[in-house]
């Protein structure tokens, strides 16, 4: 019996069998250092961890009334300039949301039509931060930070009708036949320390002296049936260039940061 057991061993059947044996073997160690480590444990808590976030991340909806009155030091101290960010980004992704699948006419029609004609372009990486079409700017007409101040921010100019628009920047693309150029509010729309500035601070650096608007602005990528299937959305700062002679279409234009490329709020939406 001996012999016949060092024969099989010694053949290609044996072979097989002492690899299967190994490979037991070698399972059975790592399922034992698994239960005797907390490798498992912390495998566990960040799965259900991953979950519960994504189960309880507030609508954009949520954030504006949790945090929308907030003045800029009581917002900076509650909530991390990272979720911020996330939370403008998800912002703009609701309104690029907006125009996936739409035929150019289809857009035209969701537009401000006494704006003239919006740039329904291509995207360009290399091209300059006010091409494409301008969604709308945003003005902080005040942080809320000073005694008896309360927060104060103002939308204006662009394609979008500003009761449209708050319904899109929540995820909400009922259309409605309006045409309001302008809307006022006690509440803050975007978040992050790039937007909530009105004297134009981008990365803890102010550009030039002035008051300065968050710029929004997107443009379309189409398939080959003329529907959008890709929408580049970005927020700029920006003021008029005060070494120039007013309303001569000077600019002083800064990126923001974000969770785009190069850590921009430049965001593409599919």
């Amino acid at each position: 019996m001996l012999m016949k057991l060092q024969k099989i061993l010694r053949g290609e059947k044996g072979q097989s069998l002492v690899e299967w044996a190994l490979v037991a073997l070698f399972a059975v160690g790592i399922v034992y250092m698994f239960l005797q480590s907390n490798i498992l444990e912390q495998v566990t808590n960040s799965y259900n961890g991953v979950g519960s976030y994504l189960s309880s991340t507030p609508t954009s909806e949520q954030i504006v009334n949790k945090y929308g009155a907030l003045s800029n030091s009581a917002l900076q101290e509650a909530v991390s300039n990272q979720e911020r960010i996330a939370m403008d980004d998800a912002t703009l992704r609701n309104i690029a949301g907006a125009f996936l699948g739409k035929t150019k006419t289809e857009i035209q029609a969701m537009l401000l039509q006494n704006n003239g004609d919006p740039k329904l372009s291509t995207y360009n990486p290399n091209g300059a931060l006010n091409q494409g079409t301008l969604l709308f700017d945003y003005y902080i007409n005040s942080t809320g930070n000073g005694e008896n101040e309360s927060v104060k921010t103002r939308f204006a100019n662009g394609f979008i009708a500003k009761d449209n628009l708050v319904n899109w920047m929540q995820g909400n693309y009922t259309q409605y036949p309006s045409t309001q150029k302008e809307l006022e509010s006690d509440k803050r729309y975007f978040f992050s320390d790039d937007l909530i500035d009105p004297n134009g601070v981008v990365s803890s650096t102010r550009p030039q002296e002035g008051e300065y608007a968050v710029s929004v602005r997107c443009a379309f990528e189409f398939d080959n049936t003329g529907k959008v299937k890709a929408v580049q959305i970005w927020a700029t700062r920006n003021k008029e260039d005060s070494n120039y002679k007013p309303n001569t279409n000077h600019w002083v234009r800064s990126e923001t940061e974000g969770l785009g490329q190069n850590g921009k709020m430049s965001i593409r939406v599919e």
